[in-house]
């Protein structure tokens, strides 16, 4: 009897801690369509939703365990079939919600989705639990060993996410394939998700660490595809420290954005590495609105784009406010079957590239640092290149109708050595910049303001080795500051192209007669105190006389 109250205790102690199979998960959603499509002939969200009339199949991943679906208490969601390892269940939501409960961690979602997305399945987890609003993709059955497709898992996180209206999705160390499956479809970014992974340091970096891949990268397999996409209406995605790598170049793309009638805006890419790619990233709107989607505030901070054949970064779309700034561009070699370029803008609205570098090798010659067709004002800072075809070109492809005085390409403090060609009507405005000898191509039709820059570098150092005096080409130099002689270079004065107005009095230099320069061009002018008017050539011992030299003679006036 002394005993009887202790092991009592100690079974009901124990009981505690062994699980009941009554033991149920809460699980909540929405028949959420994930998907960008490209035929549409009206707006088509990047999320959309099947109507609540739609029947979802609900698969056991666990058969150890019975499923025991059944409604959450109050909800609208109605069981219409159970089986041993399935159920079929309906909401009557208005806006597509359900919610039902089960004993599993985790289920397969199933329904029939819509005319652009087909079938549409997930893995959905049980609310999860810790800090609200930061998941691992770990949390969606993600492994990363490098070996197993990670797809289903990345989709079904990013469908989580986006069923919460966004949230940052953190990639933990780990090799994440996806595109095994030849129907792979890309991974969508819907509004309000953060990609977050270790580091934006790339594979095969010149580092002296004893692992050369990314910690957390996500791997492409297959040819003709995209690993990201971003459609219409979508808003706030942020994708940091983590590289995007494909096992071919042939069609591939590391993030694809295609629109046709509703604008998205607002995405940043922090730390990402875009690596070995056809098109790092290609933005373009699609042909039934004439390219008129747009893609707004978008910026791109310190990235990397590593050997991607085309393009490191390709847009085709009206769009406007693009920063890319303190990022690296590592080209592959120009040939006949690749552009090899960094940057290549067909079309664009306003772009600011700032504190950024491209370039091939010197045995390897990469293609253009910027390469642009028809655009917005173009604004490039405290940037360069090397080892390159082209520093900048545009209109390569000599469109007729490209080309437009309104919006400036404007070049600030930055260094290129490398050829820059201008093939069409365009306002050049360039400030403090290095440029290499005969380093400008440009027709007439070119306008040049130009302050402060050079075409060599310093004359007294280097003697501005093949430099010669036609620093634009034949572009028409409206105006140009000007540059004392060193070296083995001539100096040049400010140059003025156009008639010149002064809104107020000039003074000319004062020289007195027996100082007045001999070899000066026809035009020069200065003011005599000393000569006698109306004499020519000029004569001293008179009351003073603006002079000009005329026919290599001074002409006092």
């Amino acid at each position: 009897m002394k005993f009887g109250t202790p092991l009592c205790a100690l079974i009901m102690l124990l009981a505690a801690f062994i699980p009941t199979a009554a033991q149920q998960n809460k699980f909540e959603g929405y028949n959420i369509i994930l998907d960008v499509p490209s035929t549409q002939k009206a707006a088509a969200c990047a999320v959309r939703y099947a109507p609540p009339t739609a029947q979802v199949t609900v698969t056991d991943l666990d058969r150890t365990t019975p499923m025991n679906v059944k409604p959450c208490s109050g909800s609208p969601t109605r069981v219409l079939s159970s089986v041993a390892n399935s159920a079929t269940f309906q909401s009557a939501s208005p806006d597509s919600g359900w919610c039902f409960t089960g004993e599993d961690k985790s289920f397969k979602i199933e329904f029939a989705g819509d005319q652009y997305s087909g079938p549409v399945s997930y893995i959905w987890p049980t609310s999860l639990s810790g800090d609200s609003g930061f998941y691992s993709v770990k949390d969606f059955g993600a492994k990363g060993d490098g070996v197993t497709d990670d797809t289903l898992a990345i989709r079904s996180a990013l469908a989580y996410l986006a069923s919460r209206n966004g949230g940052v999705l953190r990639f933990p160390e780990g090799d994440y394939v996806v595109g095994s499956a030849p129907d792979f479809r890309p991974l969508v970014l819907p509004s309000g998700v953060t990609i977050q992974g270790v580091t934006g340091l790339h594979t095969g970096a010149a580092t002296n660490n004893v692992r050369k891949n990314n910690p957390s990268r996500i791997r492409l397999k297959g040819t003709n595809r995209s690993l990201f996409r971003i459609g219409e209406c979508t808003e706030q995605v942020v994708m940091r420290d983590i590289e995007l790598i494909a096992e071919n170049n042939k069609d591939t793309i590391g993030v694809e954005a295609i629109g046709a009638y509703l604008t998205s805006q607002s995405v940043s890419f922090e730390r990402v590495t875009f690596h070995s790619f056809w098109r790092g990233m290609s933005v373009y709107g699609l042909p039934q609105t004439d390219l008129n989607w747009q893609l707004d505030y978008v910026k791109i901070r310190e990235c990397r784009f590593i050997f991607n054949s085309d393009a490191g970064i390709y847009t085709n779309i009206r769009n406007s406010n693009w920063k890319i700034d303190g990022s690296f561009f590592v080209n592959p070699q120009r040939t006949a079957t690749q552009m090899a370029d960094s940057m290549n803008f067909e079309r664009v609205g306003a772009v600011i590239v700032e504190d950024t570098f491209g370039g091939g090798f010197p045995w390897a010659l990469g293609g253009a640092f910027i390469r642009m067709l028809d655009t917005g004002p173009l604004t490039v800072i405290g940037s360069e290149s090397e080892a390159i075809t082209e520093a900048f070109i545009y209109n390569a492809v000599e469109n007729p109708g490209a080309g437009d005085y309104s919006y400036p390409i404007t070049f600030i403090n930055s260094v290129f050595g490398s050829p820059i060609i201008f093939k069409a009507r365009r306002t050049f405005v360039s400030t403090g910049s290095l440029y290499a000898a005969n380093n400008f191509k440009a027709d007439a039709r070119v306008r040049v303001y130009s302050t402060g820059d050079r075409f060599c570098y310093d004359g007294a150092t280097l003697a501005c080795l093949n430099a010669n005096e036609e620093n634009f080409g034949d572009a028409t130099v409206v105006f140009m500051t000007g540059q004392p002689g060193e070296g083995k270079v001539k100096g040049h004065p400010t140059f003025f192209g156009t008639d010149v107005e002064f809104g107020a009095p000039v003074k000319m230099p004062s020289v007195p007669f027996i100082s007045l320069p001999r070899d000066k061009d026809d035009g020069s002018m200065v003011y005599c105190p000393d000569c006698r008017r109306n004499s020519s050539p000029c004569q001293g011992g008179g009351g003073g006389a603006p002079a000009m030299v005329v026919r290599g003679q001074w002409s006092c006036l």
